[in-house]
């Protein structure tokens, strides 16, 4: 029975992410097999994306089913059950409208399958960490620290590019992996320029080698943040957006700094109402440096 580990990706468009899923399927002499799902080719963003935990819009509804017919995907693969992989991809493309590509190795080899999606929410993160541990597989996120004018400008270039205030909204409601502060993210790969691809093989061949535990994902109840603390995480933030606007005025234009702005209050805005509805595993004396982070 191959190994199996779900590599999630994690960052707007134009941060990476086909970039680095095309490396990791050129990468030589690799010793496991690649499932690209690639969001872009089976699923359209629609007006209801940006409101995915309380519209069940298109968009979302169109997630929940790629979510489950990947989960068939790899139970396929744990039952070494060729005739059902085959149905079950034969369906795919029917209700896609495209095809996935799966290589005629991968139900004798390890298997990655590469999740190149934006999940710029925790809970679209959650549900794959659920099949995840449901199936006692390996997991991995590889988060993609790309700044907002370098995903606009690489959007910029795309032969069909992407509207930019989507990519705009994405970055504010980006909720950054962040294992100080959730758990879950302790182990994360975070990529800013450069992509260190013999660590990124190296993680995932411990993830291969160390698959999740197989047990139900416990429900928590969050804890309101006291008000004083909330005041302090607010302070750090205005300083922040202040340290932000002062790098970002010798590139930007009057309206583009003026427009970026109101982005960066946005997503201060966002992150304290993230914070104040959860309880805090993090000392005072870390606390601005994970505020940072999520940021």
């Amino acid at each position: 029975m191959p190994r199996i580990c779900l590599n999630v990706l994690v960052g707007i468009p134009g941060s990476g992410k086909t970039t680095y899923c095309q490396q990791i399927v050129a990468l030589p002499r690799r010793q496991f097999e690649v499932v690209h799902v690639c969001y872009d080719s089976y699923i359209k963003i629609d007006v209801n994306y940006d409101k995915f935990r309380d519209v069940k819009g298109l968009y979302k509804v169109y997630r929940q089913k790629l979510l489950s017919y990947v989960e068939m995907i790899i139970l396929s693969f744990k039952e070494n059950d060729q005739s059902k992989l085959n149905e079950v991809v034969a369906r795919w493309s029917k209700q896609f409208e495209n095809e996935l590509h799966i290589s005629s190795n991968a139900m004798i080899s390890d298997v990655v399958l590469l999740i190149d999606d934006n999940n710029y929410y925790r809970s679209m993160r959650r549900e794959w960490q659920k099949i995840a541990s449901k199936l006692a597989i390996g997991y991995l996120e590889t988060y993609f620290d790309t700044a907002l004018s370098t995903a606009i400008q690489r959007n910029r270039e795309r032969p069909q590019p992407i509207d930019e205030q989507i990519i705009n909204q994405m970055w504010m409601r980006l909720e950054k992996p962040n294992g100080k502060l959730y758990q879950r993210e302790e182990d994360v790969i975070t990529v800013q320029e450069n992509v260190e691809y013999d660590r990124v093989v190296g993680q995932i061949e411990y993830c291969l080698e160390h698959p999740q535990e197989h047990s139900a994902v416990p429900k928590t109840v969050a804890e309101p943040m006291e008000q004083s603390e909330v005041h302090k995480t607010d302070i750090i933030l205005r300083k922040l957006i202040s340290k932000k606007m002062v790098e970002a005025k010798d590139s930007m234009s009057k309206q583009e700094l003026q427009f970026f702005a109101k982005i960066l209050q946005e997503r201060k805005r966002r992150i304290l109402e993230q914070i104040r509805k959860s309880e805090l595993n993090v000392t005072e004396e870390l606390m601005n440096s994970a505020v940072e982070e999520l940021f």
